[in-house]
Protein backbone atom coordinates (compact mmCIF):
# COMPACT_ATOMS: atom_id res chain seq x y z
CA UNK A 1 0.00 0.00 0.00
CA UNK A 2 1.26 3.04 -0.99
CA UNK A 3 -0.18 6.94 0.65
CA UNK A 4 1.51 10.14 -1.17
CA UNK A 5 1.55 13.16 1.72
CA UNK A 6 1.73 16.80 0.71
CA UNK A 7 1.29 20.06 2.11
CA UNK A 8 1.76 23.70 2.02
CA UNK A 9 2.39 24.21 -1.60
CA UNK A 10 0.88 27.75 -1.05
CA UNK A 11 -0.47 28.10 -4.38
CA UNK A 12 2.71 26.62 -6.33
CA UNK A 13 1.62 26.00 -9.34
CA UNK A 14 1.89 21.91 -11.26
CA UNK A 15 3.61 19.99 -8.17
CA UNK A 16 0.84 18.73 -7.10
CA UNK A 17 0.14 17.08 -10.50
CA UNK A 18 3.34 16.44 -11.11
CA UNK A 19 3.59 14.02 -7.76
CA UNK A 20 0.52 12.32 -9.17
CA UNK A 21 2.07 11.40 -11.94
CA UNK A 22 5.13 10.50 -10.80
CA UNK A 23 3.48 8.55 -8.07
CA UNK A 24 0.72 6.72 -10.04
CA UNK A 25 0.78 4.15 -8.67
CA UNK A 26 -0.33 5.41 -4.87
CA UNK A 27 -3.38 3.80 -3.63
CA UNK A 28 -4.18 7.26 -2.34
CA UNK A 29 -3.13 11.23 -2.29
CA UNK A 30 -3.20 13.79 0.53
CA UNK A 31 -2.82 17.08 1.29
CA UNK A 32 -2.62 18.68 4.20
CA UNK A 33 -3.55 21.89 3.41
CA UNK A 34 -2.14 25.38 3.00
CA UNK A 35 -2.74 24.86 -1.00
CA UNK A 36 -4.53 28.29 -1.44
CA UNK A 37 -5.87 26.56 -4.31
CA UNK A 38 -10.14 26.54 -4.41
CA UNK A 39 -11.48 22.99 -3.48
CA UNK A 40 -12.69 21.88 -6.92
CA UNK A 41 -9.23 22.86 -8.33
CA UNK A 42 -7.90 20.50 -10.92
CA UNK A 43 -4.42 20.32 -9.09
CA UNK A 44 -6.36 19.23 -5.84
CA UNK A 45 -8.36 16.47 -7.87
CA UNK A 46 -6.86 13.41 -7.08
CA UNK A 47 -6.80 14.34 -3.01
CA UNK A 48 -7.88 13.87 0.07
CA UNK A 49 -7.99 17.78 1.11
CA UNK A 50 -7.73 19.16 4.26
CA UNK A 51 -8.38 22.75 5.29
CA UNK A 52 -5.19 24.68 6.40
CA UNK A 53 -4.68 27.69 7.86
CA UNK A 54 -4.48 29.93 4.32
CA UNK A 55 -7.66 27.40 3.21
CA UNK A 56 -11.04 29.28 2.78
CA UNK A 57 -13.61 27.05 1.48
CA UNK A 58 -16.10 25.34 3.63
CA UNK A 59 -15.32 22.01 1.58
CA UNK A 60 -12.15 21.50 2.79
CA UNK A 61 -11.86 18.67 5.93
CA UNK A 62 -10.40 19.96 9.37
CA UNK A 63 -9.70 16.90 9.68
CA UNK A 64 -10.04 13.02 8.54
CA UNK A 65 -9.61 9.64 9.61
CA UNK A 66 -8.31 7.62 7.12
CA UNK A 67 -8.85 3.62 7.15
CA UNK A 68 -7.06 1.27 4.49
CA UNK A 69 -6.37 -2.59 5.18
CA UNK A 70 -5.11 -2.34 9.47
CA UNK A 71 -3.56 1.43 8.95
CA UNK A 72 -5.43 4.38 10.97
CA UNK A 73 -4.32 7.53 10.30
CA UNK A 74 -5.73 11.25 11.57
CA UNK A 75 -5.44 13.85 9.21
CA UNK A 76 -5.17 17.68 9.89
CA UNK A 77 -3.13 20.33 8.99
CA UNK A 78 -2.22 21.31 12.46
CA UNK A 79 -2.36 24.81 13.35
CA UNK A 80 -5.85 23.64 15.20
CA UNK A 81 -3.69 21.51 17.38
CA UNK A 82 -1.47 24.47 18.14
CA UNK A 83 1.63 21.72 16.48
CA UNK A 84 3.77 24.78 16.68
CA UNK A 85 4.35 24.43 20.65
CA UNK A 86 4.52 20.33 20.64
CA UNK A 87 2.45 17.71 18.95
CA UNK A 88 1.37 16.42 22.32
CA UNK A 89 -2.81 17.26 21.31
CA UNK A 90 -2.20 16.06 18.33
CA UNK A 91 -1.04 12.65 19.34
CA UNK A 92 -3.77 12.53 21.62
CA UNK A 93 -6.87 13.26 19.38
CA UNK A 94 -5.46 10.74 16.66
CA UNK A 95 -4.91 8.39 19.57
CA UNK A 96 -8.84 8.92 20.59
CA UNK A 97 -10.10 8.01 17.79
CA UNK A 98 -7.58 4.71 17.32
CA UNK A 99 -5.25 6.37 15.19
CA UNK A 100 -1.69 5.04 15.12
CA UNK A 101 -0.56 7.66 12.79
CA UNK A 102 -1.23 11.37 13.15
CA UNK A 103 -0.60 13.22 10.02
CA UNK A 104 0.18 16.98 9.55
CA UNK A 105 1.22 20.09 7.88
CA UNK A 106 1.73 23.69 9.37
CA UNK A 107 5.53 23.58 10.47
CA UNK A 108 7.10 23.71 6.47
CA UNK A 109 9.55 20.92 8.18
CA UNK A 110 9.98 17.34 7.53
CA UNK A 111 9.41 15.74 10.53
CA UNK A 112 8.17 11.92 12.21
CA UNK A 113 8.02 11.69 16.17
CA UNK A 114 6.40 8.55 18.29
CA UNK A 115 4.69 10.73 21.11
CA UNK A 116 2.44 8.60 23.49
CA UNK A 117 2.52 5.43 20.62
CA UNK A 118 1.49 7.99 17.91
CA UNK A 119 3.50 8.33 14.74
CA UNK A 120 3.31 11.83 14.14
CA UNK A 121 4.57 12.85 10.00
CA UNK A 122 5.10 16.14 9.30
CA UNK A 123 6.18 15.60 5.01
CA UNK A 124 7.18 19.39 5.28
CA UNK A 125 6.55 21.65 3.00
CA UNK A 126 6.93 21.33 -0.93
CA UNK A 127 7.19 24.97 -1.60
CA UNK A 128 8.41 26.86 1.32
CA UNK A 129 10.86 24.96 3.62
CA UNK A 130 11.47 26.57 6.98
CA UNK A 131 13.92 24.73 8.08
CA UNK A 132 17.78 24.38 6.22
CA UNK A 133 16.45 21.28 4.42
CA UNK A 134 15.10 21.56 0.95
CA UNK A 135 11.22 21.42 0.34
CA UNK A 136 9.61 17.92 0.74
CA UNK A 137 6.56 15.57 0.62
CA UNK A 138 6.37 12.24 1.71
CA UNK A 139 5.62 9.05 0.51
CA UNK A 140 4.57 5.83 3.18
CA UNK A 141 4.92 2.55 2.01
CA UNK A 142 2.93 -0.26 3.91
CA UNK A 143 3.56 -4.22 3.01
CA UNK A 144 3.55 -7.47 5.13
CA UNK A 145 7.07 -6.64 6.34
CA UNK A 146 7.76 -2.90 6.95
CA UNK A 147 6.36 0.28 7.29
CA UNK A 148 8.04 3.04 5.81
CA UNK A 149 8.16 7.02 5.03
CA UNK A 150 10.71 8.03 2.16
CA UNK A 151 11.00 12.23 1.84
CA UNK A 152 11.45 13.50 -1.70
CA UNK A 153 12.68 16.70 -3.01
CA UNK A 154 10.71 18.92 -5.69
CA UNK A 155 12.68 16.81 -8.63
CA UNK A 156 11.37 13.92 -6.86
CA UNK A 157 14.94 12.81 -5.81
CA UNK A 158 14.93 11.25 -2.28
CA UNK A 159 16.37 13.25 0.60
CA UNK A 160 15.44 10.52 3.60
CA UNK A 161 14.02 7.28 4.41
CA UNK A 162 12.76 6.20 7.92
CA UNK A 163 11.21 2.71 9.20
CA UNK A 164 7.87 3.36 10.59
CA UNK A 165 7.48 1.29 13.69
CA UNK A 166 3.82 0.94 15.68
Amino acid sequence: MKWVVVSDNHSMKNILTDIVSIHDDADVYIHLGDSEFDYRDVELKDYIKIRGNCDYSKDFHDTYELQQNDINAFLTHGHLYQVGHGRARLAHAASDVNCQLALYGHLHVKRVEVIDGVVCINPGSIAQSRSDEEETYAVLTFDESDKMVTFYNQHHEIVGKEILIF
